[in-house]
């Protein structure tokens, strides 16, 4: 009976990551306590963020189960993002405990969770008991790494945004050179090699595109939405992976568009976009909203109908960035162009 009342159970490990280890604390429950355990009662240990380090992990929290007479129970994996780190751990633990399953949560999320907790200290490892505890309670879902196509393409949006920045500061300081010629032929040279960067960038965009048929019809229907070009539609793919795994809703809040609403009393009552998730999608969509309002006859007199309701431009704006990419989820997911003559609600 306890094995089959063992079987029902979750254990939460919360991972706290960091470049070249992984602390780990396992939130233990049983049968006769169903309550998440105090930070100091929580077991926690270092290892090696390496897949021999997983190994050692799978070891150590099998122990720990077993002391617990938990060893029959289910395990869950949790850690907060750290980017190439959380990805590449998940990664192996995926290969080593597949039935763990890893969560990836917001940073600020289990950063609001652990304040919440009242701890006086911070350290690795009462990071990962913390991280434990926000597993044990808030139960999230395991996280699906998007194919690898769309990984690299974000690679190469990214990539192409960082080489613009750093071309047009190249630009400007070659302007500001007004003497001494050899410093003029140098500073001259970084552009050139910066322009010849951006042009094979480009080219090897393209080619991606073109040779994934997914990607490449996608962005077709995506680009169908006047005001959202090529450039726009790819980072729309690339920052949000494929659309079909989105609500509206969702991407809406993914996105950092959607309002988040703050009221209080009579003192406050306001609202404004929280501005969560990936700010080269919010970069990206406020210049397809600037040609959107400009050449989309629908976007410029929604934009227009926001401001006579007094609205401010910026919020306007932002009306807009959100409306272009619910359409352009809209027709990629259903495998259509867009339609002028389809009415745009407010």
């Amino acid at each position: 009976m306890k094995k089959a009342e063992n079987q029902s159970l979750t254990t939460w490990s919360g991972l706290d990551v960091s470049k070249d280890t992984f602390d780990a604390g396992i939130c233990l429950l049983s049968p006769n306590n169903s309550e998440p355990l105090e930070l100091d009662q929580i077991p926690v240990s270092s290892f090696p963020r390496t897949e021999k380090g997983v190994k050692l992990f799978h070891h150590w929290s099998f122990i720990q189960r077993d002391k617990a007479g938990l060893e029959g129970g289910n395990m869950r994996i949790v850690m907060e993002s750290t980017g190439r780190y959380s990805l590449e751990l998940t990664r192996w633990l995926n290969k080593e405990l597949p039935f763990t399953k890893p969560a990836i949560e917001d940073p600020k999320v289990i950063s609001d969770f652990i304040k919440s907790l009242k701890v006086r200290n911070k350290t690795d490892k009462i990071d990962a008991a913390a991280i434990s505890r926000y597993g044990a309670e808030r139960k999230p879902k395991a996280f699906i790494e998007r194919p690898v196509s769309y990984q690299y393409l974000r690679e190469l949006t990214r990539q192409r945004t960082a080489l613009s920045s750093q071309l047009v500061a190249a630009r400007l300081r070659l302007k500001e050179m007004k003497h001494f010629k050899e410093l003029i032929n140098i500073q001259q040279g970084v552009v050139d090699s910066l322009k010849l960067a951006m042009d094979k960038l480009k080219i090897e965009l393209k080619r991606h595109i073109n040779e994934n048929k997914e990607l490449r019809e996608s962005i077709e229907f995506a680009t169908s939405v006047p005001g959202i070009g090529e450039l726009t539609a790819a980072t729309i793919l690339a920052e949000c992976g494929p659309l079909r795994f989105f609500s509206s809703r969702q991407i809406g809040a993914y996105s950092g568009l959607a309002p988040a609403i703050r009221q209080s009393g009579t003192s406050l009552n306001c609202s404004r976009i929280n501005k969560r998730g990936p700010s080269e999608l919010r970069r990206i969509l406020y210049m397809a909203s600037v040609v959107g309002v400009e050449y989309n006859p629908k976007m410029k007199a929604f934009y227009s109908r926001l401001i006579s309701k007094g609205k401010k431009p910026i919020q306007a704006r932002c009306a807009v960035m959100h409306k272009l990419l619910i359409l352009a989820r809209t027709v990629v997911v259903n495998k259509t162009k867009y339609d002028k003559n389809y009415g745009l609600t407010s």
